[in-house]
């Protein structure tokens, strides 16, 4: 099927450069002759020669004209000198390569000479706005023939390679330009691949060399042998230089000299070694790795690898060598690091040494984790108890009020008539006692509470009431304050107190909502309360949310209920922690 697809392309290339296919839109000349010289590095491209393109800069307006558009449309044919049907290019030679319009020989030889065909899609200028217009493919008929180089003129001044010196004057000379006597010839120079139209002569001046002057250098020009015109083309390899270096290597890693390095036994191991080196003309750096054995001689590690990079003064070389094994016979050994140039060598040692208390490690590193994490969930739970119990409680079944025939969640105490927050943006001790706590405690979360004013029918005894009311009551909330331990309202603290000593379910939530001095007039009982209790202090608008920590501690300490809903619950618990 190749050999077909190849006969059947071979005819319609021999079609179209005998003129049997439409060619008026291509290039007036289809056909052009090389001349090289075996040995060397050699292009060719397949578009019109630039010579033609440089008469066609007058027209373009540029220094290469868009006349052609050969980006992926490009392919590349050798005709065989016997005559038979030319046969496609792969990029299947050691030394022929090719990328889109670019045929590069390294280096050309005798073997080399024939005829190459390239097609190419063509638009001329007017054409290349026109996005429906898809050119015209066209044929490119090269004649390569290839001189031994031995015969050429004048053969000790072609040069192929230059170092330039940078920040120095110098030239780049077309090679053999000039073999047949001082020619002024007119010469077509590209650079990197890119036509130079300013270059015409036979040699390129530069009045300073700089680093971005190198490159590949292609310069062409005509000549007649034998009443024929070729074109001669030379390619010149441009590397632009530093003067050489006058120190030793700098080794990077190792960073100091007889380096210990912990290692474990039965383990593979990598040895890197880093060094930079000066720049150098005719002298290739060296850098190695060396196992030096006490009483033995030095041998050299040969598995690795290296890696360069390059710079204009410098080239920095990394050489890894491998390990498969850690031995114990290892421990004795000196691994040693070496850098050479033609100035002089260096070398950094790296010693081993066997990691030990590797388990001792792994153990501390695991009970030191899990002492923190006890400590850190131990100061959470003891940070959010009070809202994990409150939490707990909305899943537990048991209800300690029923059965208890008490009628009553708590009783409220506080100082009645006080007077002794005068300020009217901020919450009183009666307000409080009478309206938030109601608010927030019965309506929010279902206690029921007893509050003297409201609860109690007027007319009894004093402490007749209280004592029944505490009775009847699981809790006995005392909001305390300076006007409630030096008002009568302490009595009721007082009851609260000696009813507790008989019934074990009654307890007692101090509130302390103002800052107060005990009296010496206070009961000893209830002194001793004071000092004994729990006491929830009240922080003014921080404590004023229902889901703030003051409602919570408040909550603990209240009797379980279990008609609350579990999503109030949930959901007031979770912000406080994140908060």
């Amino acid at each position: 099927m190749f050999s077909l697809y190849c006969i059947f392309l071979w005819l319609i290339i021999r079609t179209g450069i005998k003129g049997g296919s439409d060619l008026s839109g291509c290039p007036t000349n289809n056909s052009w002759r090389y001349r090289a010289r075996s040995g060397e590095k050699f292009f060719l491209f397949c578009d019109v020669p630039r010579r033609d393109l440089i008469s066609k800069k007058r027209i373009c307006g540029k220094t290469s004209c868009p006349d052609i558009s050969c980006s992926s449309e490009v392919q590349w044919y050798k005709q065989p000198q016997n005559g038979s049907q030319p046969y496609a290019i792969l990029n299947e030679h050691s030394h022929i390569t090719w990328e889109n319009n670019l045929l590069q020989f390294s280096p050309v030889g005798i073997n080399d000479t024939g005829s190459y065909i390239c097609t190419f899609k063509y638009k001329p200028k007017f054409e290349v706005e026109s996005r429906q217009s898809r050119g015209t493919t066209c044929f490119l008929n090269i004649t390569l023939e290839v001189q031994p180089k031995e015969k050429t003129l004048c053969l000790n001044s072609v040069k192929n390679e230059l170092f330039l010196l940078i920040g120095s004057t110098d030239t780049v000379p077309c090679p053999g330009a000039n073999c047949e006597g001082d020619l002024q010839r007119e010469v077509t120079w590209y650079k990197n691949g890119t036509l130079r139209p300013q270059w015409t002569k036979t040699q390129i001046d530069f009045e300073e060399i700089y680093y971005r002057d190198r490159g590949v250098y292609v310069c062409d020009y005509n000549q007649s042998i034998n009443s024929t015109w070729w074109i001669v083309r030379a390619v010149v390899d441009v590397i632009t230089i530093v003067e050489n270096t006058s120190s030793k290597p700098h080794i990077l890693y190792p960073m100091i000299d007889n380096l210990i390095l912990e290692v474990e036994l039965g383990k593979p191991l990598t040895l890197d070694c880093k060094a930079r080196f000066g720049f150098e003309r005719h002298f290739h750096p060296v850098i190695k790795w060396y196992v030096d054995d006490p009483g033995l001689s030095r041998k050299e590690l040969r598995e690795g690898n290296k890696s360069t990079d390059n710079d204009v003064e410098w080239k920095t070389i990394h050489y890894i060598a491998h390990l498969k094994e850690v031995t114990k016979k290892d421990l004795r050994r000196n691994f040693i690091c070496f850098a050479q140039n033609s100035l002089g060598n260096i070398t950094r040692t790296i010693k081993l040494k066997q990691k030990k208390g590797v388990l001792f490690t792994y153990i501390l590193f695991g009970t030191t984790i899990t002492v923190v994490t006890i400590l850190m969930t131990s100061a959470l739970i003891y940070r959010y108890w009070i809202e994990i119990v409150l939490l707990y409680r909305t899943y537990q079944a048991k209800d300690e009020t029923l059965g208890d025939k008490k009628e009553f969640d708590a009783f409220v105490s506080y100082a009645k008539d006080s007077f002794d927050n005068l300020d009217s943006s901020s919450l009183n001790e009666e307000s409080f006692a009478l309206d938030l706590l109601p608010k927030v405690l019965e309506n929010k979360y279902g206690y029921t509470l007893c509050l003297f004013e409201r609860d109690v029918i007027p007319g009894g005894a004093y402490t007749e009431d209280i004592v029944k009311i505490v009775k009847q009551s699981r809790r006995v909330i005392c909001v305390l304050s300076s006007s409630y331990v030096n008002s009568p309202s302490v009595f009721e603290l007082q009851a609260a107190v000696n009813l507790a000593l008989e019934d074990q379910t009654l307890k007692l939530i101090l509130i302390k909502f103002s800052p107060f001095k005990e009296p010496d007039s206070l009961p000893h009982q209830v002194k001793k309360a004071l000092s004994v209790l729990p006491t929830i202090t009240w922080k003014n608008s921080k404590s004023a949310p229902p889901n703030s920590r003051f409602w919570s501690r408040i909550r603990y300490h209240m009797p379980v209920k279990n008609h609350w809903k579990l999503g109030s619950a949930v959901f007031n618990f979770f912000p406080r922690i994140f908060s």
